[in-house]
């Protein structure tokens, strides 16, 4: 039976996309793009906003109207969060509980795969979810870095936080398993391991004795073979002096760093029950640019929470302004039933979200900018996507402080770190040249 699966959201569910694709592809099944013609639709998905939720139910629509004889499966998130609202929809056959997501082939077999005109909602209480759930994934379909999920849940309980919920506590993977699958990605012939997690900073804090993230990426750096490891997001507070000295000290791990900001404004950061003001923030920042000049910066910014008057949004506008961010990930506040945000006062009209959006995401490609137009004659190291680029048929592929390079070549440099030297702004991107020096970056 032919199988096709899809991800909406961050790479942590990507990993887990990957999880299920590894289960099927043990049953015997036939996995296939998610635009072809399947007997079973998988649709992993996200909750974090209103609109990942309306994305969600799209991609679940389109599915059903591919194949209206397709057994339609429904997981992650969305369906931890609002199993009922998805069952709504009309052709969806199964829905399950980011509990159960690595249990679906069992779950397949109980129903025999037959459609019954009414979903089996499969989805438990995770708040006491005990034990790491997770398997060895050695593809990550069209991918040339892979992600390796190394921490899961979260116990900050930030007030506009939905993931919290459907996530469950923190809960970490033990160091010699992680090593073991990295080994693994390795010997599949990956160069470049994406550490993933719901909060990842905090990984190791629950094992006995404790860990932190910076002696996980050491030992990480020991295995034969890896070539880089980035990280995906890590809150402020969790960047530790000893992190800072790690990455700085290995070539291995990429000089790139995505550090939620949220907002710039004490009052609004203090009510989003965030653990940092804006001055620690800003000293971060100022830090890891001092130690590492070229690093590249990435954040997320919420607009529009409740009490956010101008204010407070213009001390938001100005901390970015003055901090060397190299790219932002700007989200208007979506209030979600079950986070306390969600009974606050002061909720703002969607028009005047709308419009701070579009302000701090056109500061946000000003400094993007800014941070590709300082890297113009530079030598780097890029590791080539397996894809060209589909406007300029281009190779293309990343620096390690997380720079879109395109550049001319042949598909045998596909999967490969080359040294290249930054020509030229293109778009979004960098143009690139490749040279034939040895170089450290």
């Amino acid at each position: 039976m032919k199988v096709a699966l899809t991800t909406i959201g961050c790479r942590f569910n990507q990993f887990e996309t990957a999880e299920m694709e590894e289960l099927f592809k043990s049953g015997d099944f036939e996995i296939v793009p998610f635009t072809s013609h399947a007997n079973i639709y998988v649709i992993n998905t996200c909750t974090v906003t209103k609109k990942s939720d309306y994305q969600c139910r799209q991609t679940i629509r389109k599915a059903i109207k591919k194949n209206r004889d397709a057994f339609v499966i429904v997981t992650g998130c969305y369906s931890q969060i609002s199993p009922d609202e998805i069952g709504s929809i009309e052709g969806v056959d199964m829905i399950l509980g980011n509990t159960d997501k690595l249990n679906i082939l069992k779950h397949i077999k109980d129903l025999n795969i037959k459609k019954t005109g009414k979903p089996e909602i499969i989805v438990r209480d995770i708040s006491n979810t005990q034990g790491f759930n997770s398997l060895t994934v050695s593809n990550f379909s069209g991918r040339t870095s892979a992600y390796l999920k190394v921490q899961t849940g979260c116990n900050q309980r930030c007030s506009f936080c939905i993931v919290v919920i459907a996530r469950g506590p923190g809960i970490s993977e033990r160091p010699e398993i992680i090593l073991r699958q990295a080994e693994r990605l390795t010997e599949a012939g990956y160069k470049e391991i994406v550490l993933t997690g719901v909060n990842l900073g905090n990984y190791g804090s629950d094992i006995r004795p404790p860990l932190e993230l910076s002696d996980l990426i050491e030992m990480l750096t020991d295995v034969k073979d890896i070539e880089r490891i980035r990280l995906s997001s890590i809150n402020p507070k969790e960047i530790t002096d000893r992190l800072i000295s790690v990455i700085k000290k290995s070539d291995k791990v990429c000089r790139h760093l995505h550090i939620p900001l949220q907002s710039g404004d004490d009052d609004i950061l203090k009510k989003m029950r965030r653990n940092y003001n804006s001055e620690f923030y800003k000293n971060l920042i100022i830090k890891l640019k001092d130690e590492m000049p070229d690093i590249g910066i990435g954040a997320d910014v919420m607009v529009g929470f409740p009490g956010e008057d101008e204010i407070r949004f213009n001390n938001t506008y100005k901390l970015i302004n003055e901090l060397p961010f190299s790219y932002l990930h700007v989200f208007t506040h979506s209030p979600r039933a079950g986070t306390d945000a969600y009974g606050y006062n002061g909720h703002l009209p969607e028009s005047v979200k709308k419009k701070r959006n579009s302000i701090i995401k056109n500061l946000g490609r000003w400094k993007s900018d800014i941070f590709r137009r300082n890297s113009i004659g530079k030598i780097c190291r890029v590791l080539i996507e397996n894809t060209r680029d589909r406007e300029t048929g281009m190779l293309k592929g990343y620096t390690d402080n997380y720079i879109s390079v395109i550049l001319e070549g042949e598909d045998k440099l596909m999967n490969k770190l080359i040294n290249i030297r930054i020509t030229d702004l293109s778009a979004d991107a960098v143009t690139g040249k490749i040279i034939k020096v040895k170089i450290s970056v």
